[in-house]
């Protein structure tokens, strides 16, 4: 507020009373102006004194304002960083400029199994890993990114540093599992490395053979066709592998979807088991079909691959005994069985039969031309479908491999 008003309205007053005695010394006169120019300026003293303790009791409510207001804008500011640190899916850890861990949310606590809240940084020197990482973004003031591994899981360790007027005030710590991203890159490099040594055994032989046939031009007709029936067997063989390849990376895809429709799951089964039924009676194994009719919403073609792949691995492991299939209606699913008496799984291996590349007696499948992908594809389709896919084996004796698929409607 302008006091100035005030004070330019007493200083008048004043040189009226001053003028006026020099001019016209009148003693009543003066005194009564005296006494005027006196009330006049207590008065104004008084008014001035009041907008004085009114302005500063405005000051002092709008700065209070100011400060609920900030107050709880940063209160809300905390809630939504709260917030956010719960649904992030990430460990968060906060140190401030003491060293003080004064932030720690469910994740990170989950990740090492301690209770980080109210700590100082420095009692987490157990966790070897995580503590240089926090003591370095403490002591450096400046923005770190490291990996370390803490019981088998990977992490991903972020630091940002606090300013706060120039000064440092901490820093933040954001913790990301990485341990499945790492799972899949170690998958893909042994997924790489497995392809390349199946495809390069096929392609050896169709190389070897053809060599030999290109340098003895005086090789006997039986010989020469003999290497031929090899070179083609090897192509077929390789062939097998990358249109299983094929059908893998469709199925790996997240956005891959089957192509349901109502079909008659009986059909279905007797018409691909009628596509191997002449192998099998080749090696005078007994077969025999027993399936409950039933519609169902499935993708018929990956089905029919599924029910080809597990019958052609039943025919390559049973040489003499029987093949069985069965489906039936159980509550709301279709189980189906494909049974045999062949050589049978080890307990132990029953995960590792689904696993890509994965082979019971390598040399028995190879000479058969498969790709050792078909009970993967197998598996990945059951899941697709919603159902679930398991073995149950007794060496010698043979095998049992179930299907239990949703009756979707």
């Amino acid at each position: 507020m302008n006091y100035s008003r005030y004070y330019l309205k007493i200083l008048f007053a004043y040189l009226f009373v001053i003028i006026y005695v020099i001019v016209d010394n009148n003693p009543i006169i003066t005194i009564m102006l005296v006494l005027a120019l006196m009330s006049y300026h207590v008065i104004s003293s008084y008014g001035i004194k009041n907008d004085l303790n009114q302005e500063k009791e405005d000051s002092v409510s709008k700065l209070l304002n100011k400060l609920n207001r900030t107050k709880k804008e940063n209160e809300l500011a905390y809630k939504r960083f709260i917030s956010l640190s719960t649904t992030l899916g990430s460990g968060v850890l906060m140190v401030d400029y003491e060293g003080k861990i004064t932030f720690a949310n469910k994740d990170v606590t989950d990740y090492f199994k301690v209770d980080f809240n109210n700590k100082d940084y420095q009692s987490i020197v157990s966790l070897k890993s995580l503590y240089k990482f926090v003591n370095r973004a403490y002591l450096l003031e400046q923005s770190l990114r490291e990996q370390i591994i803490f019981e088998d899981k990977y992490y991903d360790l972020i630091s940002t540093p606090l300013f706060e007027d120039g000064l440092f005030k901490g820093c933040l710590i954001i913790v990301h599992d990485i341990t499945q991203l790492k799972n899949a890159e170690h998958f893909q490099k042994q997924f790489t490395a497995d392809v390349s040594h199946e495809i390069k055994t096929p392609l050896s032989a169709i190389k070897g053979f053809s060599e030999i046939l290109e340098r003895d031009k005086d090789i006997s007709v039986k010989e020469r066709n003999e290497f031929i029936s090899l070179i083609f067997n090897q192509s077929i063989r390789m062939e097998n592998i990358l249109n299983d390849l094929l059908v893998i990376s469709k199925l790996d895809r997240l956005d891959y979807e089957l192509d349901f429709k109502n079909t008659d799951i009986e059909k279905l089964i007797k018409e691909t088991s009628n596509i191997i039924k002449r192998e099998i009676q080749k090696k005078k194994i007994d077969f025999s079909i027993d399936v409950e009719k039933c519609t169902m919403l499935i993708d018929k073609n990956k089905m029919e691959q599924v029910m080809i792949n597990l019958l052609k691995n039943a025919l390559n492991y049973t040489d003499k005994g029987k093949i069985n299939v069965k489906g039936f209606i159980n509550k709301d699913k279709y189980i189906i069985e494909v049974t045999d008496t062949g050589l049978g799984v080890k307990e132990k291996d029953y995960e590792k039969i689904f696993k890509r590349f994965y082979r019971v007696d390598p040399a028995r499948s190879r000479d058969t031309g498969g790709s050792g992908l078909g009970l993967s594809i197998s598996k990945n389709a059951i899941l697709k479908h919603g159902g679930v896919i398991s073995v149950k084996s007794e060496l010698e004796k043979g095998t049992t491999f179930t299907i239990e698929l949703p009756r979707k409607k």
